[in-house]
């Protein structure tokens, strides 16, 4: 189901989709679905080769320890050719791996500034252990003390997305205000 509709969304958005992908790290969240909170990463893993697998096949056969299904069509298929984009979040050197190992690139979320260069180190290292190239892969941040003068660093270690993590206020006229102030102080151009 995941994987028809993520190619949906990605065909209404016209081929604009990234799909976000984090292992999870609330037992009791698996423990209300029903599905067992250990080896979490490994069924990730294989969940996204199941839909990777869909994407890519008129008609998709995949047998994995957690999924399992013959001769499924799903469609649409995504706009990108056989993919949408997967991005993986989490900050662990774990995550990093599972970046390097099967994502489309990584979301740090709530790092500070100064811990961004050497998770994108890590996350290099880890794309050498892999033979991938680590340029392949967008790299996102949400950052915990972000200010708009330290741009051009993260851009030079790699960072292709920062991301703001503030909400505006609830009054619309508020709101719009909030974002333009946003968008001066941080210099958004519109694409």
């Amino acid at each position: 189901m995941a994987a028809k509709q993520a190619a949906t969304l990605d065909v209404l958005s016209a081929g604009r989709l990234t799909l976000g992908v984090g292992i999870g790290w609330s037992a009791e969240e698996f423990a209300a679905l029903g599905v067992p909170f250990p080896r979490r990463a490994q069924r990730t893993a294989e969940y996204v080769k199941a839909m990777r697998t869909l994407w890519a096949s008129d008609v998709a056969s995949f047998s994995g320890e957690f999924s399992r299904f013959d001769s499924v069509r799903v469609n649409p298929k995504p706009v990108r050719g056989s993919r949408v984009p997967i991005v993986l979040g989490g900050n662990s050197d774990p995550s990093l791996a599972r970046v390097a190992t099967f994502g489309d690139g990584w979301y740090g979320f709530n790092l500070p500034v100064a811990a961004v260069a050497e998770r994108v180190e890590a996350l290099t290292e880890q794309c050498k252990l892999r033979n991938r190239n680590p340029r392949d892969l967008t790299v996102a941040v949400a950052l915990s003390d972000a200010a708009p003068g330290d741009l051009p660093a993260l851009a030079e270690i790699g960072v292709t997305e920062v991301v703001l993590v503030a909400a505006p206020p609830l009054d619309p006229l508020a709101a719009t205000a909030w974002v333009h102030n946003l968008a001066s102080q941080w210099n958004v151009t519109r694409h």
